[in-house]
């Protein structure tokens, strides 16, 4: 099952997807015109909030003027209060009734999707619901969050719609809605759609806020006056946010015209152009189906029957209302010419349309020009688009019960549904003899009395029968359809509320300019009224033949057909009285209500049209007993309690100015009762009058008598007319006050927005500039020097450091970064400072930044605070970037300092472990690999971590000889690399032989080897001044049995190879150690922040995070205090359990606690390989441990457990020993401990030496000297 059309070609697809230069200029002024109003917005509210901070901080306590400023700045704020208020007013966009699909419950559908969204270009749907609606459609979870970050797609199949086109025609429409998928402008309608929320609270609602002035005016005529004046302010708010948004909504609309005709064509170039277009003309039937459909669906609810699947009913009333209208068209596909298909058009353009500025969706017209001006012929799956659906049967059950809201009552058989429906759409006045004269066209409302609607002297000759409903009758009723239409767009174009192309209509061939058309709808409606009358008189000749030849056959039958056209009179006259009276109430109230305040005599004006209306309702109430139902009729309309029953209750109260809102809540209820009584009196009173004509035709033929006639219906001899014409006058014009509040109208809207803009701008110039001055931190967590240019101040910052600036406060500052090349790295408005407040610059996010609680005498110190990486800050912390002072003074005895620190010097894992995010650590991974020196520290790491080599191949391109750039390459390519990826730099050797750099990379490239070390030391003896020779050689000389020789050649490449720093200072540090050289490391402490952090352990200065402080008991043997103290830190205190379960003069139930704890929790280098050791010990399953072990130490796991399975096994340590050959220093030492715990006394004295000397106390547990 295809979803695409996959004989197009690929050109011709790009071409139709390819958007427009009226989608791209859309676009642009749309997003442009948006962005430009929510600036706007946020700049008004954000200024009423900085002049209501100003005027507090300008406030002399003292000074004749100090009240005068308070009151200024409180209203200043409530003015910010209110326009803020309105943002928070945003909802989520709710999609009730909508059913999820997986892919798992969908396969053929969601492989449907997948399919035509490939072919589309766009991404896939990141949801897919059904709902029962006529309609196909892409939306997103709409909510003020997501007016900032984006969310994804979802698409929304409509069964309705599927239920009416087949799998051609549903392709092409999700075709369409996979073009929008495609459209990145889609989110301009999201954000247009939360403005929209929060201008229609701001400009409609009427609140607390209002309630609050309004009693306020109320306390004092001084207070009034300046209520008076805040009132204003906030009426000029409106009025400039409402006219700056219909705007925005112009553009807007135009973006989605372009963005339907654009999607129109991704559908085309996929599925041809004739699909979309039978789509949309079935759309038109099949949206009328579905609404009959659910309104019985309903109905029979009602009735405690409901339906079981109402897209059966749906496609029985498209099937029903085709043979109504006689319209083989109606509900399917016109069929193709064979000649020239390109040329024909199934829409045409109406006389008029709505105004262009408004339409969201061009016309269907439009539309068919535009999908075949390419035209693209492609054959059109006639399959079901149920096809698609696995269980459709169950899938339609199930979404018509959730448009039933579930209902409680067992639904009947489908077929029983379709019965009743049928008997609906059997009634006899929809049958096709009758050539639709009945249809949505009233019988009798040109008269006031029914008996002026027949001749009851008619003489009723047999002959004349064949006059009645001439197949001619169909042209007549379709023209009179037409004229209608043509009728009702004049009128709406004269009234402006449509408008015409080029301001031209063409009628029927002949153009009226926009100066004529009163004069063209004059001569439509001298030509409709011409067909009705034509139509009145077919209607006033079988009314009359019946009723002659009724009265021929006697039996009362003239008397009951009068009796049936009174009750049509009298309940079309009632139906459209109320209604129109209804029309008029709500004329009233739109009028009163237009400008959000209403006038007592305004309400009272109301109130009186509403009393009209219940006048009308209670006096069809009150005439009901005069209502007689025949017996047939009773029996059609299923009614057992006579017209009283039908028609109900009536216990609407009069309205009155307390309980007219409550009123007008509850009157459309009532006119519905009414009017849907009427109504169905209305239709079954005629569909018997048709019967009983039928009838009496019948015997008239055969010259029969029928039984006897019923008793007649009567209709009440007083009641209402509601003639054509006499419909209530509305005023469709507002007067000037309210047109120049609403802005209805150029001259109006130009002179609101003067008279508004000038009030806005009066306030605005009433504030004052405050100079003073806040500070700003900026810190440089790049690892290259930076020259940062803010408020004007240029400085440049080494990698790593900081500077303090006064910068000038209540303003967003200017803010730019470069490289000290004056290679760009951002550009923008930093947020403006708070008086005296506290900023912090971290150039570029480039770090992550953290506050640490440095406590004093006896008080407690916070856990430290991570705040990820932010760009632009403020803070309350004492101390930044800089370490905080030894000791303070404090009348106390105790007190904390809190310093704000970046780690942008720290090792990649750490500063990664300080964010929680993992969209930020990726995008510091990328940022630190593309901007870091080389030369520094960790920037080969950062490269690594990248997992791609396209940062690096970019650095490269720039610098291709550089050393430390091709051993990332390398380092990149994995620890394993082969001999293909190895040979360029072997070549590349072998073309330099005296090249100390290319010898280096080419004898690290291949895997470790006894051959690899001794090149890698004869070119080390060759070139000893090169310092990545050096730093490898130090590495091979570490693993030989006399690792100190390795220091030379690690203070070589110490003092050369900065980048390396905290490795080579770490593993120098460690070998002095073991040399007995370690008492004053600080030097080298300064290149390693983990150096710097192990030695801190150990030493009681700089340790400020407490916990920390429970190796210092550990290294001193302090085994009870070392836990105790590290039990406010779940990982520390399990990773110190473990040590002090390994160390000398640990208790069995230390042991036994250490190896239960979960091996997440205190496992690292230090531990993994004691928790193995201490499952030996005791007899306890290893494997786990073994794995954890494994994954710890990779490569050099399986020697460090074949040595102690050795010492398991009672082998001397000497022979153990021997496994560890060839292993660096550092893991031999962790062995060493493994080793001591597990054999204990045993163990030689060298192995304790070794580990203390190259561990630090918070890597090995607690060893005697």
């Amino acid at each position: 099952m295809d979803a695409v059309n996959h004989n197009q070609s690929a050109e011709l697809i790009a071409t139709l997807a390819q958007p427009s230069s009226s989608y791209k200029n859309s676009a642009r002024i749309a997003v442009a015109g948006l962005s430009v109003f929510v600036l706007l917005y946020f700049a008004l509210a954000g200024w009423f909030l900085y002049t209501g901070y100003r005027l507090i901080f300008l406030a002399d306590i003292a000074g004749k003027n100090a009240l005068l400023g308070y009151l200024m700045a409180a209203c200043a704020l409530f003015l910010a209060f209110f326009m803020v208020k309105a943002i928070f007013s945003v909802r989520s966009a709710k999609f009730d009734g909508l059913l999820e699909l997986t892919a798992e419950q969908q396969p053929r559908l969601f492989a449907f999707l997948y399919d035509l969204a490939d072919a589309a270009g766009a991404p896939r749907p990141h949801k897919v619901f059904l709902s029962e609606r006529v309609n196909a459609a892409v939306f997103y979870d709409l909510s003020l969050f997501n007016l900032i970050f984006p969310s994804k797609k979802n698409l929304e199949i409509g069964l309705g719609l599927v239920n009416v086109l087949n799998l051609g025609e549903l392709r092409a429409v999700l075709a369409h809605e996979f073009g929008h998928f495609a459209q990145r402008s889609m989110a301009v309608g999201r954000w247009v759609y939360v403005a929209q929320q929060i201008t229609g609270h701001l400009v409609s609602r009427r609140d607390k806020i209002d309630d609050f002035l309004a009693g306020l005016a109320n306390v004092d005529i001084r207070v009034r006056a300046g209520v008076a004046v805040i009132q204003l302010i906030i009426w000029s708010i409106r009025s400039l946010v409402e006219t700056a948004f219909h705007a925005v909504v112009v553009m807007q609309r135009a973006l989605s015209r372009e963005m339907e005709m654009q999607a129109d064509l991704v559908a085309v170039s996929l599925t041809g152009s004739d699909a979309l277009v039978h789509a949309l003309h079935r759309l038109q039937a099949a949206d009328d189906a579905w609404d009959r459909a659910v309104q019985f669906s309903f109905s029979e609810k009602s009735d405690g029957k409901p339906v079981r699947d109402v897209f059966a009913v749906q496609t029985h009333v498209l099937q029903r209302m085709a043979d109504i209208l006689d319209d083989d068209s109606y509900g399917s596909a016109p069929p193709l010419p064979q000649d020239d298909p390109a040329q024909h058009r199934v829409f045409k353009a109406e006389l008029a349309q709505p105004p262009r500025m408004w339409q969201t969706h061009p016309q269907n017209h439009e539309r068919e020009a535009n999908a075949k001006r390419i035209y693209v012929a492609a054959r059109i799956d006639g399959t079901s688009a149920w096809s698609l659906f696995e269980a459709p049967q169950q899938l339609r059950e199930q979404m018509t019960a959730k448009l039933m809201g579930n209902p409680e009552q067992p639904a009947p058989e489908l077929e029983e549904s379709l019965r009743r429906l049928g008997k609906i759409y059997r009634r006899e006045h929809f049958k096709q003899r009758y050539c639709g004269i009945y249809f949505g066209r009233a019988l009798t409302r040109h008269v006031g009395n029914a008996g002026q609607l027949r001749d009851p002297s008619h003489p009723a000759a047999v002959d004349e029968l064949a006059q009645l409903y001439p197949d001619t009758l169909k042209e007549l009723v379709q023209r009179q359809r037409m004229l209608d239409g043509e009728a009702g767009q004049l009128r709406a174009l004269i009234a402006g509320v449509m408008s015409a192309k080029d301001g031209v209509v063409r009628l029927r061939g002949e153009e009226f300019k926009l100066s004529q058309l009163p004069a063209a709808l004059k001569r439509v409606e001298a030509e409709l009224e011409e067909v009705h009358g034509r139509l009145r008189a077919h209607d006033f000749l079988c009314r009359s033949w019946h009723q002659g030849a009724a009265a021929q056959l006697g039996g009362g039958w003239r008397e009951y057909l009068d009796g049936l056209l009174a009750l049509v009179h009298y309940a079309e006259h009632g139906e459209a009285d109320i209604r129109d009276a209804l029309g008029l109430l709500r004329n009233v109230i739109a009028v009163v209500t237009a400008t959000g305040k209403t006038k007592s005599e305004e309400v009272t004006q109301v109130v009186n049209e509403a009393n009209r209306l219940h006048s009308l309702l209670e006096r069809i109430h009150r005439s009901r007993d005069s209502v007689m139902i025949d017996r047939k009729l009773a029996e059609r309309l299923e009614l057992e309690g006579g017209w009283s029953a039908m028609l109900g209750d009536f216990k609407l109260p009069m309205a009155s100015h307390e309980n007219i809102n409550d009123w007008i809540a509850a009157i459309d209820g009532w006119v519905q009762q009414f009017a849907g009584a009427l109504g169905g009196l209305r239709a079954a009173a005629l569909e018997q009058l048709l019967v009983t004509e039928a009838l009496v035709a019948r015997h008239a033929r055969a010259q029969s008598v029928p039984q006897a006639a019923p008793e007649p219906s009567q209709a009440p001899e007083k009641y209402a007319r509601h003639l054509h014409g006499d419909t209530r006058p509305r005023q469709t014009r507002l007067g000037w006050w309210a047109r120049f509040q609403r802005a209805d109208g150029i001259l109006p809207g130009m002179a609101r927005l003067a008279v508004a803009g000038g009030i806005v701008a009066t306030v605005l110039g009433l504030g004052m500039v405050v100079n003073d001055e806040a500070t700003l931190h900026v810190y440089n967590g790049l690892g290259r020097t930076v020259v940062v240019k803010v408020d004007g101040h240029t400085h440049t910052l080494a990698p790593f450091t900081s500077v303090h600036t006064s910068v000038s406060p209540l303003k967003q500052l200017q803010v730019e970064a470069r490289t000290a090349q004056g290679e760009p790295i951002e550009t923008f408005l930093g947020m403006a400072l708070d008086i005296g407040a506290d900023g912090v610059y971290n150039i570029a996010a480039a770090a992550p930044l953290a506050i640490q609680t440095v406590s004093y005498g006896t008080a407690v110190a916070s856990p430290v605070q991570l705040l990820g990486a932010p760009r632009w800050l403020e803070s309350h912390a004492h101390i930044f970037f800089v370490k905080a002072p030894d000791s303070v003074k404090t009348s106390g005895g105790a007190t904390t300092r809190s310093v704000l620190d970046g780690g942008g010097a720290l090792p990649p894992a750490q500063q990664l472990a300080m964010l929680a995010d993992e969209g930020e650590r990726q995008r510091l991974i990328q940022l630190r690999a593309r901007w870091d020196d080389m030369a520094l520290p960790y920037a080969v790491e950062w490269l690594k971590l990248t997992g791609s080599a396209a940062v690096l191949e970019a650095r490269l391109k720039l610098a291709p000889d550089d050393l430390v750039l091709l051993r990332a390459q390398q380092e990149l390519a994995g620890d394993v690399r082969s001999a293909e990826f190895c040979a360029p730099y072997l070549a590349r050797s072998a073309q330099h032989p005296d090249n100390a750099d290319f010898k280096y990379l080419a004898l690290r490239c291949p895997p470790d080897s006894p051959e690899s070390d001794r090149q890698m030391l004869a070119a080390y003896a060759r070139w000893p001044d090169h310092p990545w020779l050096a730093y490898a050689s130090s590495t091979v000389m570490a693993r030989s049995g006399d690792p100190l020789s390795a220091i030379p050649a690690l203070k070589l490449a110490r003092a050369k190879l900065p980048q390396m720093a905290p490795e080579i200072a770490l593993d120098l540090a460690r070998l002095l150690r073991l040399r007995g050289q370690g008492d004053d490391l600080s030097a080298l402490a300064a290149d390693s922040p983990r150096l710097k952090w192990l030695l801190d352990v150990e030493q009681e200065s700089g340790l400020y995070f407490a916990p920390s402080r429970a190796y210092l008991h550990l290294r001193a043997g302090r085994l009870d205090d070392a836990l105790a103290n590290a039990k406010s830190d779940e990982w520390l205190e399990a990773h110190v359990m473990r040590l002090v379960a390994a160390s000398d003069g640990a208790d069995a139930e230390s042991i036994k606690r250490a190896l239960n704890l979960p091996l997440d929790r205190g496992t690292d280098p230090g531990t993994a390989l004691l928790n193995v050791a201490l499952a030996m010990k005791t007899g306890a399953d290893i494997k786990t441990y073994v794995d954890t072990s494994t994954t710890v130490f990779s490569v050099y796991h399986p020697p460090l457990l074949a040595f102690l399975q050795q010492l398991q096994q009672g082998r001397s340590p000497e022979a153990a020993e021997q496994r560890l050959s060839g292993l660096p220093v550092e893991v031999r030492a962790y062995a060493y401990c493994a080793g001591i715990a597990l054999i204990g006394p045993k163990a030689p004295a060298s192995w304790r030496r070794i580990a203390n000397g190259v561990l630090f106390a918070s890597e090995r547990p607690y060893f005697k000297a």
